[in-house]
């Protein structure tokens, strides 16, 4: 549920927000100081600190749910507050403002999560995804938040998603987490870099019409990009060398791609056309 609310948000800001993912970034990592001071791009964070129940919601009746010509009873699903810290980060204070106020004024139209935007495992439940922006009491919450970061205050939004968790859901894949190995190279006299780049492009299907909606991420790894209204993607932090795409469409299964090498403009032959990104499904 919590990856799928990070491509719900990315879609409700990037499509409903008229915000532009060529220029604006959403992450949804912790605000510490040191990942601001690295941010390339104007940023809006949507940091996830708190889960709670709803014990205001909670219900303890069954309902009958029939399916395939079978009748079974089961209990109500419970429902969970996910509480976030929205703010903009930027080395510009107008910037900050500007996109605070963008965020807001889109987020406070939607007091249910579109139905459009929902994962089919959450439609089918019937359970709209409210949504709280700004309550009072958030306030010191909020502050205790960027105290615990380390980070002086910044303007900020309390946020609080409710989601439903399907009591008769039943695991049946093991979990894979993305594995992270990190290590320092002793100095020599040697001096090596790794170059990392951004790569994007546009999704389309057989016809040529733009796609929207499409999850497109480097195999293996959690972090992606979705392709807005006029079907557009883009990758930062990519590494040289061949890679493979994971594209995932709206409906049906997901897509294996590989792409050539990315090459910045001083790395290309003369005369030879740069490497295309655009996607066709």
């Amino acid at each position: 549920m919590l990856l799928e609310l990070h491509t719900i948000l990315q879609r409700l800001l990037y499509e409903r927000g008229q915000i532009s993912p060529q220029e604006v970034e959403i992450r949804f990592e912790a605000p510490t100081q040191e990942r601001i001071d690295r941010l390339l791009l104007p940023t809006i964070s949507l940091f996830l600190f708190d889960v709670q129940e709803n014990t205001e919601l909670r219900q303890n009746s069954y309902a009958t749910v029939r399916e395939n010509g079978r009748a079974e009873r089961r209990q109500a699903p419970k429902r969970f507050d996910l509480h976030f810290l929205i703010s903009a980060l930027s080395s510009e204070i107008e910037d900050e403002h500007l996109l605070l106020w963008r965020v807001l004024s889109t987020l406070v139209r939607y007091p249910q999560l579109p139905r459009d935007l929902l994962p089919e495992t959450v439609r089918h439940l019937e359970i709209p995804l409210s949504t709280k922006l700004c309550q009072g009491e958030e306030s010191q919450r909020l502050l205790g938040v960027w105290n615990a970061l380390g980070v002086s205050p910044r303007p900020a939004l309390a946020y609080t998603i409710t989601v439903p968790v399907d009591l008769a859901h039943t695991i049946e894949a093991p979990l894979v987490l993305k594995r992270v190995t990190r290590y320092t190279r002793a100095a020599s006299t040697e001096q090596s870099s790794e170059t990392r780049r951004q790569i994007g492009g546009v999704v389309r299907d057989k016809n040529g019409a733009t796609l929207a909606g499409v999850r497109v991420a480097l195999d293996g790894q959690a972090r992606e990009s979705v392709t807005t209204a006029d079907g557009r993607f883009v990758l930062r932090d990519v590494p040289t060398g061949p890679l493979t795409l994971r594209v995932m469409p709206v409906s049906g299964p997901p897509h294996i791609l590989t792409i050539a090498n990315p090459a910045s403009q001083s790395d290309q032959v003369a005369g030879e056309d740069a490497p295309s990104y655009d996607i066709v499904l």
